[in-house]
């Protein structure tokens, strides 16, 4: 099909799109419904040639029989799994992401929930602000010559591991997918299972996309391996981690302290025991749980940087070339 192509953004952008349309320009329109559901799609993407799609709604089998020339989805995000790539791949849609926009962002987000928990920072925070001027009131422990172990070493997984060392920690990871002699190159140490990793830290730390393979990839058995207090922290996928494994650990103070930016289920779910305890700010888990609303990846930079990338990569597609990051492969048969 010739240009001008459709391209639509469902969710989250609000017209006009001028991230969007100034890297298009005349070779395509560009239409931002910012729908939060799947139900406000319909009559009004049939004809979209590229979607750019954020994390608000579901592309299921359902939704995708709905386009009828679609050449390509670009997930404006790290994440696909709210995108179903069978369906996809059927329909022969292709699809992307845009892997390293927020590498910096999340990595220090990251640091930065490890950093609070280890400095007590909302505790003491809440302390002073309560009109005493002390120390000693809220945990608190060093992070220097304490091992991180970093659950996916790809680009955030690593930009987190260069921080982590600037704070004088030893890092260590577990990647089945790194060949040999990348800790050599970085200083690292690699452990060949998830158990050794978890027995050897201190520190652990999700970098994992969520796929088939990495769903409750931290559970029961990583936890009976971990050295008593462990700190957690995840800025990944809520589902990488076994919440009720994660829970119970957490309830017997197997894990010390957790910092998460993803949940299981988000918005945070209030009827389950450990959040109502969280949210009522219950002694026993207030100084030891801080969560944060899946915000890791933002800065304005970020996402000035994803809209552009998400973009330029339907683009690339739309004009016959291949993509820069395709996802498809990921989760090929």
């Amino acid at each position: 099909m010739s240009a001008p192509w459709t391209v639509v953004i469902p969710d989250r952008v609000t017209a006009p799109a001028t991230v969007e349309e100034a890297v298009f320009g005349t070779r395509a329109t560009v239409r931002a419904l910012h729908a939060t559901s799947a139900a406000e799609l319909r009559g009004r993407i049939e004809d979209a040639d590229a979607i750019l799609a954020w994390h608000d709604i579901g592309w299921t089998a359902d939704v995708l029989a709905s386009l009828w020339q679609c050449k390509v989805i670009v997930r404006v995000g790290v994440g696909f799994d709210n995108v179903d790539l069978a369906a996809a791949r059927a329909r022969g849609i292709e699809v992307c992401n845009v892997p390293d926009y927020g590498t910096h962002d999340v990595a220090d987000h990251a640091l930065a929930l490890l950093l609070g928990l280890a400095r007590g920072l909302a505790s003491n925070d809440r302390v002073a602000r309560g009109g005493v001027w002390s120390w000693g009131l809220a945990p608190s422990f060093r992070l220097t010559g304490k091992t991180l172990g970093i659950v996916g070493l790809g680009r955030i997984g690593t930009a987190t591991a260069l921080r982590a060392k600037a704070f004088g920690m030893q890092v260590a990871y577990y990647d089945p997918y790194k060949p040999q002699g990348w800790d050599k190159a970085l200083g690292l140490t690699c452990y060949r299972s998830l158990a050794e990793l978890a027995a050897a830290s201190d520190v652990v730390s999700l970098h994992v996309p969520l796929t088939q393979s990495t769903r409750g990839l931290v559970g029961a058995e990583f936890f009976a391996a971990a050295r008593r207090g462990l700190v957690v922290i995840n800025t990944a996928r809520g589902p990488v981690l076994d919440w009720a494994a994660f829970t119970a650990a957490f309830r017997s103070g197997h894990v010390r302290c957790a910092g998460f930016d993803v949940l299981p289920a988000e918005p945070a779910d209030p009827t389950d025991p450990l959040i109502r305890d969280w949210m009522a700010g219950a002694p026993d888990v207030r100084d030891r749980l801080l969560i944060t609303p899946h915000c890791a990846f933002y800065s304005a930079e970020a996402v000035e940087e994803m809209r552009r990338k998400a973009a330029e990569e339907a683009l690339r597609v739309l004009s016959g070339e291949p993509a820069w990051n395709s996802v498809l492969p990921l989760e090929a048969p």
